[in-house]
């Protein structure tokens, strides 16, 4: 029920008309509130009334949590099932409706064209469609921006008037297509500043105007970022080859019988979670307008090397710093959980602003509901708060961030 891969049987019942499984089984999660010593509420299953054996989070599944607040898998099933299938073709979008006896009589087609989030041109037109039946509808030309950026095509299916089960401006199906993009090169703008390189027994140390790196030659992290006066980061900058693990991870295994096929114990055994950083690398050089930071680290667990991680960071004369990760994964390691950096931020923000799938939680064998955009929400709004503690929040397809007085990009 988390709906990894729904999208992949939807494709297949499609595709065959007599076709059918990929059920969705439970609902809503099945837990009951019981109340601590101090009243306060919190939701109990598996073995939290006493029960021995009990199924722990088995019955944890459903696709609404048990207030009825929806899980983000329920945006999944609802784009997979919607009624209206689209396909484009030139300027062209074809809209096929699923509907068995239901001609569209409440239903706009609003499309606009956006680069990197920012609206070029948008129209609306009236869905006139009989039951299993299709409808043509030609756009305009659609403009090519002179500037560089992903250019999306997205369509919504809109209900104007309100109806016994939803309200008036109701999506009830959607789609978005990449479009291609003229080549564009975006010129660095031209600096003339050169960052300054400082080099001590134990330190590399970067500056440029109000802004200031500093690398630990001993451990080779980025140990502190400053603009102005203000440190930037309470933990260094490291590789993260782990996560919290999701119950595919965990299976059949418990605390007391373990299970040792489990991704999560295969990890634990492998050492992926005590794995230590050995330097190898950490040198210096300033370049023509940057300064490049080269690291090599070995992460061991009882003397045998798990991964290599090779790590550039290049600051420039416009205050920019670039980094390049490459990991090389043992052979005779699992593949890890997860390859990354990871960090904690000194100053913590009240709002994530980012370009990319969104906005609800959504990963790669779950994001067909995602729409690529320019989101902001509340940082509380980006954790979801499943019941049984796992891995959640990720957005895919991140392309910028937004977050304090920090800004990234990448590909």
């Amino acid at each position: 029920n988390s709906l990894g891969g729904f999208a992949k049987y939807w494709q297949a019942f499609r595709q065959y008309p007599r076709l059918q499984g990929g059920f969705v089984w439970d609902w809503v999660d099945q837990s009951l509130i019981k109340y601590d010593e101090n009243g306060n509420p919190w939701l109990a299953y598996g073995g939290d009334f006493g029960d021995t054996p009990n199924d722990r989070q088995f019955c944890m599944n459903g696709l609404v949590f048990a207030d009825r607040t929806p899980h983000p898998a329920l945006t999944e099933a609802k784009y997979q099932q919607q009624f209206f299938q689209f396909r484009l073709s030139g300027q062209t979008i074809e809209v096929t409706s699923e509907y068995l006896f239901r001609h569209s009589d409440n239903e706009l087609l609003h499309w606009m064209v956006a680069l990197d989030g920012k609206p070029l041109a948008s129209g609306e037109v009236p869905l006139d469609v009989a039951p299993q039946g299709k409808q043509l509808i030609e756009l305009p030309e659609l403009p090519q921006p002179e500037s560089a950026g992903q250019l999306w095509l997205t369509v919504h299916v809109v209900q104007p008037n309100a109806t016994a089960w939803s309200e008036a401006g109701h999506i009830s199906a959607w789609q978005q297509w990449r479009l291609a993009e003229n080549l564009s090169v975006t010129l660095p703008a031209a600096s003339h500043a050169i960052p300054h390189l400082t080099t001590s027994e134990m330190d590399f140390c970067i500056e440029l105007g109000n802004k200031r790196w500093q690398f630990n030659r001993q451990s080779g992290f980025l140990s502190q970022m400053w603009i102005g006066d203000k440190k930037q980061l309470l933990t260094p900058l490291r590789d993260q080859f782990t996560r919290a693990p999701l119950d595919n991870d965990i299976g059949v295994s418990e605390a007391t019988r373990i299970d040792p096929n489990a991704w999560v114990e295969r990890w634990k055994a492998a050492g992926h979670y005590q794995a230590e950083a050995a330097l190898l690398q950490c040198t210096a050089d300033t370049l023509a307008d940057a300064v490049l930071i080269t690291t090599v680290h070995a992460w061991q667990y009882q003397g045998k090397t798990l991964f290599i991680s090779r790590k550039t960071y290049r600051i420039d004369g416009s205050g920019q710093m670039a980094i390049t990760v490459d990991v090389e994964v043992a052979s005779n390691t699992p593949h890890p959980a997860r390859i990354g950096l990871t960090c904690q931020l000194a100053q913590v923000a009240e709002r994530v602003n980012w370009l990319g799938l969104g906005p609800q939680e959504n990963y790669p064998d779950r994001l067909t509901a995602a729409c690529f955009d320019r989101w902001d929400l509340p940082l509380s709004d980006m954790y979801t708060p499943y019941v049984f503690p796992s891995e959640n929040g990720l957005r895919c397809g991140t392309r910028e961030l937004n977050y304090g007085p920090h800004q990234w990009r990448g590909d």
